[in-house]
């Protein structure tokens, strides 16, 4: 299992000045093991200031992770194919879309290790999207779950990932404008619950106020160092 997780949020709709943002996502994660770019928000224009105003080393980066294709996860994968030709995404179905920018996506179906001690929950479906998350286990701490907009729903994912890992330590990504009860059930499972991207206001204020030792509040730039001391 990994020692510690190093999550920097380089792009999320929760604006941080100077650095530039827009409607997306996109998460380095680093641990001791290795480090993956989750997610690539929408322009290669952001991409390219944060990661440069953030000092990250784009070529330090072993492998990528698309949740779903959509524009606001995908699109910034532009800038990512110049700089690092080549690099393998983990991707939840077949597209050319990546393969045309220099990178080399992979399709996984079924859950499955990426990376040591990194898994994706395998695709999910919802909404018309099939959209797969990533599962990284943390050393005594149990696991970190990393979403992307969670069409299939947050609770199925946090269902899913404990089925396959067991106790979640932190959940991070878009919650999709989730409902109280799946708020619920997502706080029964994790420790910290991170709502970003597109979970909503309402959703932040609900899980700040009724979870309040649970809450962690995401914007771009954020940066969270894992375990929490």
């Amino acid at each position: 299992m990994v020692k510690w997780i190093k999550l920097t949020v380089i792009n999320d709709n929760k604006p941080n000045p100077p650095l530039l943002n827009d409607w997306g996502w996109s998460v380095l994660i680093e641990t001791d093991k290795w480090v993956l770019l989750y997610d690539a928000d929408t322009e290669p224009r952001v991409m390219e200031n944060n990661i440069k105003a953030l000092g990250i080393d784009l070529n330090s980066v072993d492998a990528a992770f698309l949740s779903h294709y959509h524009a606001d996860h995908y699109g910034g994968f532009r800038y990512i194919g110049e700089v690092r030709r080549g690099l393998i995404v983990y991707v939840p179905e077949r597209d050319n879309v990546l393969h045309r920018w220099g990178l080399d996506p992979v399709t996984v179906s079924d859950s499955r290790e990426v990376l040591e001690d990194a898994v994706t929950t395998g695709v999910m479906s919802g909404m018309g999207v099939y959209e797969h998350s990533l599962i990284v286990r943390l050393d005594g701490y149990g696991s970190v779950i990393v979403v992307g907009c969670s069409h299939p729903g947050i609770d199925n994912i946090v269902r899913r990932s404990y089925e396959l890992l067991g106790e979640v330590y932190l959940l991070i990504g878009g919650f999709h404008g989730p409902s109280r009860q799946q708020l619920d059930v997502v706080a029964r499972y994790s420790r910290y619950v991170c709502p970003a991207h597109c979970s909503g206001d309402d959703a932040r204020r609900y899980v700040g106020v009724k979870y309040r030792d649970k809450y962690c509040d995401v914007k771009t730039g954020t940066v969270i160092n894992l375990p929490i001391t």
